[in-house]
């Protein structure tokens, strides 16, 4: 047995990646954020870590798609798929006032690598969209297809997410709001939706020789994704220190229950012995509090407030 490395997922080619031990793949973001590194750290990751959404071989995907999948398995992808290519999209448009507010330079130059991160994760969910689920291959047509396939509270996150990046336009230098836009983009869309959602796929997909360029895509935004939340975590985690924990926590009390109720409305069906969405999201809610220094009591009050909360409205 080999011994457990963040050095196999951090070194490996995209080639190697749909072979890559499952374990290895979803801890790894959970042991870089537990190094705690910095923006600096982090860019010079980014530098040592790159890969090619157009390099991915989807052909033999399309034929798995079409001719070897099961119909809750096609389900579960689709939903999967739409999912990411509103959440790869929007993160753009999210995070160009974030970079724009950043407090510090050390911050402003990490977000740029975060900025080239989502435009190649969006590059490879729109080739999905087009060459596995058949989208319409314009991106604008594409993009309204994806969102009728989102559940309601994936539509009403997206809304909140646009409410609180246009207040980070409008006053740029207020570190209280960057850090709430922070809190809601890195901390819940980023480390409770896309880490989450990017590691339920590739261990649905253990151990089936099928899909090798979703395991492929999917493992290398993981790895993008452990440097995202580690900066996330980073940010906020000062923010605490520096007094604005009332800022943050009222953005993760609004935003992290439509997080946690996303699969809502989705018809997808999950694989006996693998925790769905919502408890895979909670325990990552739980473990990045606690790792940016914020009380359990009132984590646990977040949590219980999904089963309060009325069905989001869709219109």
């Amino acid at each position: 047995m080999t011994r457990w490395s963040t050095l196999l997922l951090d070194d490996a080619s995209l080639a190697q990646m749909p072979d890559l031990p499952v374990d290895h793949v979803l801890r790894h973001a959970d042991v870089v954020a537990a190094q705690q590194p910095k923006p600096q750290a982090l860019y010079e990751r980014w530098e040592k870590q790159q890969w090619s959404a157009q390099a991915i071989e989807l052909e033999p995907d399309r034929h798995d798609f079409d001719k070897r999948l099961s119909q809750p398995a096609k389900k579960a992808i689709q939903e999967s798929v739409a999912t990411f290519i509103i959440g790869e999209y929007t993160g753009l448009d999210l995070l160009a006032p974030i970079l724009t507010g950043a407090p510090e330079e050390t911050d402003h130059l990490y977000l740029g690598t975060q900025i080239a991160d989502e435009t190649r994760h969006t590059q490879l969910m729109l080739r999905l969209g087009e060459e596995i689920l058949g989208l319409d291959s314009d991106p604008k047509r594409m993009l309204v297809q994806a969102w009728n396939m989102c559940t309601p509270p994936h539509r009403e996150l997206s809304r909140l997410e646009t409410e609180v990046i246009r207040t980070l336009q409008n006053a740029p230098s207020d570190y209280g709001q960057w850090l709430r836009a922070v809190a809601l983009f890195h901390l819940i869309s980023e480390g409770v939706l896309a880490l989450v959602g990017q590691r339920a796929i590739v261990q649905s997909l253990h151990k089936v020789p099928l899909m090798p360029g979703l395991k492929a895509g999917f493992t290398a935004m993981c790895r993008d994704e452990s440097r995202h939340v580690s900066f996330g975590l980073h940010a906020l985690r000062q923010g605490v220190r520096e007094g604005y924990t009332d800022e943050i926590c009222d953005m993760i009390e609004q935003s992290a229950p439509l997080a946690l109720r996303i699969e809502e409305g989705g018809e997808a069906e999950y694989a006996p012995g693998i925790p769905s969405m919502r408890q895979l999201g909670i325990d990552s809610l739980r473990r990045q509090l606690r790792l940016i220094g914020i009380d359990q009591t009132f984590t646990e009050h977040v949590v219980g407030l999904i089963g309060k909360q009325p069905a989001a409205e869709d219109s």
